[in-house]
């Protein structure tokens, strides 16, 4: 016996699927305040770090970006665009896992420097990358990758937010 104050689980399922707004009963407005209107809205549940769309977006612009970072700075050399293929996809593996637990140890560090210290981790996550791919990614010395990890940032932010409009990646 279904009561009328709820919705129907399978016109829910139908709604989402089709990328309708169920209908909602008067009642269930009124006892509910409604705050949409009658809209429903839908967010991704879990852990937005294992989002396939964000860490496909993420590996297409560290391997541009890296590509344009290795014609711009001295020192930053990438083996061409198979090496920038692979190091995009390892800095952006490192980048949702590795990275967070990184600036997690770090935080104190990164507070007494007033944020800073982000921009060191950053480096260090691009010389990790460059270890692991061996001669086909070589960054010369730590300052390289420093200013490297700058631009990559400034880069990557105004790729995101300019050519691509998202907010939230």
């Amino acid at each position: 016996m279904a009561n009328k104050d709820f919705y129907n689980e399978d016109e829910i399922i139908d709604s989402i699927i089709n990328e309708k707004t169920p209908n909602m009963t008067e009642e269930f407005r009124q006892q509910q305040g409604n705050p949409f209107n009658g809209r429903v809205h839908v967010r991704q549940v879990g852990c937005g770090c294992f989002d396939l769309r964000k860490l496909l977006i993420n590996f297409l612009i560290y391997t541009v970006v890296l590509m344009v970072t290795s014609g711009i700075f001295p020192g930053f050399f990438l083996g061409g665009i198979d090496a920038a293929i692979h190091a995009g996809a390892i800095l952006t593996l490192l980048n949702t896992f590795v990275k967070p637990l990184i600036v997690l140890f770090t935080f104190p560090l990164t507070i007494m420097t007033l944020g800073l210290f982000y921009f060191v981790i950053n480096a260090i996550i691009i010389l990790m990358t460059a270890g692991l791919m061996g001669y086909d990614f070589v960054i010369s010395n730590f300052f390289v990758a420093f200013f490297a990890a700058l631009f990559i940032s400034l880069l990557q932010h105004l790729i995101k937010k300019h050519l691509l409009k998202v907010d939230q990646l």
